[in-house]
């Protein structure tokens, strides 16, 4: 604490020898730099969606694909694309959106009500798609369940000695600890991804905290 206080006495002492910045300077800064995190998360999405679009293409010939697609119908497969590309779609306008008002901004209370909307986006991102994902996993993983021939062999023999709890336990705690670890996974790829720009908005918004008092 004592080092603290001789700090601040010296830069009094010394405050003059700096250029002072007034605050309608700091807020273009920090307006210029809000500006181009949002930029980067709009543009991180768009990369984002034309990634999972080439990869289902490439997969599309894949003979688990085949495989998982064999035990749905085509309205199955075709709700499950619309719904997943569409939270896509949906979310990247939305960034664009904020993109937009946060560029065309020009109050500090505006800007700081953006920075929490970009935010606030960018959480329910995340965590719509981790849903989905679940859900989706969980749909799958019930289907094969049903439908796979190794899958039933194995229940009418548990059937036959009279293990069949067992089995159903020993399937689904394995399909439990596989979706946590996926939702895990999928949920630290985003917030690597998206977590630093969003610290860099919330340093943003802070600063435009002192300036707006």
């Amino acid at each position: 604490m004592e080092e603290l206080d001789l700090l601040k006495k010296d830069w009094k002492k010394n405050q003059d020898k700096f250029p002072r910045v007034s605050e309608k300077e700091i807020y273009a800064m920090l307006h210029k730099n809000s500006t181009s995190v949002v930029k980067w998360i709009f543009l991180i999405s768009i990369c984002e969606f034309a990634f999972f679009l080439a990869l289902t293409l490439l997969l599309s010939d894949n003979s688990n694909t085949q495989m998982v697609e064999s035990y749905l119908s085509q309205y199955a497969i075709y709700g499950i694309t619309v719904i997943d590309y569409g939270i896509m779609v949906y979310f990247f306008c939305q960034f664009y959106i904020n993109y937009k008002k946060i560029t065309t901004t020009d109050q500090v209370k505006n800007l700081m009500a953006n920075i929490l909307k970009t935010r606030k986006t960018v959480s329910n991102y995340i965590f719509v798609k981790i849903g989905f994902v679940i859900t989706l996993f969980i749909i799958l993983f019930i289907i094969y369940f049903n439908n796979e021939p190794q899958i039933l062999a194995l229940r009418h023999d548990a059937e036959e000695h009279g293990k069949i709890a067992m089995l159903y336990l020993i399937y689904f705690a394995a399909v439990v600890i596989f979706i946590i670890v996926i939702a895990f996974v999928i949920w630290l790829f985003y917030k690597l991804i998206y977590g630093m720009l969003l610290k860099r908005l919330i340093k943003n918004y802070n600063e435009l905290k002192k300036i707006d008092l």
